[in-house]
């Protein structure tokens, strides 16, 4: 039963190493959140979907307010209302602690922003963040208020290819792709060496990661 229990622990951790929390518009045009790799099966309740907790959300307003929204778990997203693709909206949820055999305890923290294209620039909002500065191409990535530099994110573009990128030293991330869609900028599994504990159990690591999507016109 013990070598059942650390060969579920290892494969969860390696199953979820490449997962991203992010946002998009639903068939019906309502914003959802989804769990999963970008070009994989999406998570479902029963099942990993139920380890996130249920997301904090919410709306930023012209002056920059965050205004709370209301969060609904579905069988394959969590439902964010009521809003609508033309709003800017950004999430935080956590996943339970993942400890596999020979590793610390690793607590990951998913953030995700959506950004309408033409929304100009937006401010730091969530612990890892990728912020639009308003002019094509630019993204700023923001860790704890501060500028991230050398950090490396991935750009998934409409036709389903990625791009690697690396910020320069003050946090820009600069790109070019006007092919009308969604993409999806996102960075993971940036750590700290910061433990506690969460439902009963132990972690030593921290983790960070945030996406950023959009539908280019």
């Amino acid at each position: 039963m013990k070598s059942l229990a650390l060969f579920a622990a290892w494969l969860l951790w390696h199953s979820l190493a490449a997962h991203s929390v992010w946002i998009e518009p639903d068939a019906a045009g309502r914003l959802v959140v989804r769990f999963a790799e970008p070009d994989g099966k999406l998570e479902k309740s029963p099942g990993h979907l139920d380890e996130l907790t249920l997301p904090r959300a919410w709306q930023t307003g012209a002056s920059n307010a965050p205004m709370a929204l209301a969060v609904e778990k579905q069988r394959d997203h969590f439902a964010l209302g009521p809003v609508t693709p033309n709003a800017a909206v950004q999430i935080e949820t956590e996943f339970q602690v993942i400890a596999a055999p020979g590793r610390p305890g690793r607590r990951p923290h998913f953030y995700a922003r959506w950004h309408p294209a033409g929304a100009g620039a937006a401010t730091p909002a969530l612990t890892l963040d990728l912020v639009p500065t308003g002019q094509p191409g630019e993204v700023r990535v923001f860790f704890r208020g501060k500028p991230l530099g050398g950090v490396r994110a991935t750009l998934r573009t409409p036709d389903e290819k990625e791009q690697e990128l690396a910020a320069d030293a003050e946090g820009f991330l600069r790109f070019t792709s006007t092919q009308p869609g969604q993409h999806l900028l996102s960075i993971a599994r940036h750590r700290e060496n910061v433990g506690g504990f969460a439902g009963g159990r132990a972690y030593d690591l921290t983790s960070h990661n945030v996406a950023l999507s959009w539908r280019q016109p």
